[in-house]
């Protein structure tokens, strides 16, 4: 499944997650939930077992008032498009500098 950059979920989901008591790891986790993680990915994202991963997610669900991932999902992407329908702006990426692949000229003229 294609993953979303996390970079352009960053301040939707800061928006979303205002007001809350979601502890920082549950704020991690919404994003990755947002992101499209399975509980064992984001299990392995965040290094602890899916089991922690599937209660943490009935903590945020419980904490947000919303049945499940789904409902979630649609109340972080409704709050997005009001945010951007009002003309607020977001932070822009940065943009990574390129990176030099193993193996190409450029790395193999700086050695």
């Amino acid at each position: 499944m294609a993953q979303i950059d996390i970079e352009i979920l960053t301040p939707f989901a800061a928006k979303f997650m205002e007001g809350t008591t979601l502890t920082p790891a549950e704020r991690a986790e919404v994003l990755r939930i947002a992101q499209g993680f399975a509980c064992k990915d984001s299990a392995a994202a965040a290094g602890v077992s899916p089991e922690t991963i599937r209660a943490r997610r009935k903590r945020i669900y419980r904490k947000l008032d919303v049945p499940g991932s789904g409902e979630l999902l649609a109340s972080l992407l409704s709050l997005s498009l009001k945010m951007l329908a009002k003309g607020e702006r977001i932070e822009p990426r940065p943009v990574a500098p390129a990176q030099p692949q193993q193996g190409s000229s450029a790395a193999v003229a700086a050695r």
